[in-house]
Order: structure tokens, then C-alpha cells, then sequence
């Protein structure tokens, strides 16, 4: 980031904002608002932000600006829970690259980023990664699997 913290070494987490509550894990179809930059212990944790094209909602939220005005506070409360939720931990709180969360193209650039990543380590992509990087993928049609 652009203060210098690393990656945290894990895929995308995303946070569905939606007024449905959605099994964790699941597959679900949506549209892509923003993103937050989350300083976790040191380490840059992007953290997606979108809505279930199945919520009722979905169709009067097509970016963050709607998201706050469909649902006021919400994005403020994101950001607290974000930098409070490990002190239940004992640890101390999180930190914000920005307090504002990216434009829909930004957190799209980073999905597209994240995604060449993951094809260049299932040795599908364009991109070469060292032998020696120090991570494997466990996956079917991953270069980990046999």
C-alpha cells in the first residue's frame, strides 16, 4: 500500500452488505461497491465490499454514495467493526490505509490483480512465479495438486 504495509499472503475477503443473511463460504453473484484498506497487525488486508444482485436492495445500490444513502451509517460501521474486531482478541485495534473506500474501479483493478495472481500460481496465467516463492495451491488444476 502506499504506506508500505505488505500483503497478508490470503485471498480477498469480502463482505457482503446486503440485508440477507448469506451462508459464509457460499458462491453468490454480486456487484462490486468499493473497498476498504485494512492495516492488520502490519499487514495490508483488502477487503471487498459488495452487494448480493439477489438482495432487495440490490437494485438501488450501485456504489458506495447509494450504499450510504439506501442504508445510512453502514460504511462508518464497517469501518469501526473493522478496527475493533480482534481487540476481543487482547490484541489492539486495526488501522485504515484510508478512511474513505475505493471507487468501484479501484477494488475492481484489485480483483483483476488478485485474480492474475491466483492463475499465474495455478500456472494458467501469462505471469512466471519462482519455484521458491514460498506458497503452493492445493487445488484442482493447481500446480500443488498430484
Amino acid at each position: 500500500d502506499s504506506l508500505g504495509n505488505g500483503g497478508d499472503n490470503d485471498p480477498l475477503d469480502v463482505m457482503e452488505v446486503g440485508s440477507v443473511r448469506l451462508d459464509m463460504g457460499s458462491i453468490t453473484p454480486c456487484r462490486v461497491l468499493g473497498h476498504l484498506e485494512l492495516i492488520d497487525e502490519g499487514e495490508m488486508d483488502n477487503k471487498i465490499i459488495c452487494i448480493a444482485l439477489s438482495d432487495p436492495d440490490a437494485s438501488s445500490i450501485t456504489n458506495m454514495g447509494d450504499l450510504e444513502r439506501v442504508k445510512p451509517g453502514t460504511i462508518e460501521r464497517l469501518k469501526d467493526w473493522l478496527k475493533r474486531y480482534k481487540t476481543a482478541e487482547g490484541k489492539g485495534e486495526n488501522s485504515l490505509a484510508s478512511e474513505s473506500p475505493t471507487s468501484i474501479k479501484e477494488a475492481m483493478e484489485l480483483i483483476e490483480e488478485t485474480h492474475e495472481r491466483w492463475k499465474n500460481l495455478c500456472g494458467k496465467g501469462t505471469g512466471y512465479v519462482s519455484p521458491d516463492h514460498g506458497f503452493w495451491l492445493d487445488a484442482p488444476g493447481c500446480k500443488g495438486r498430484r
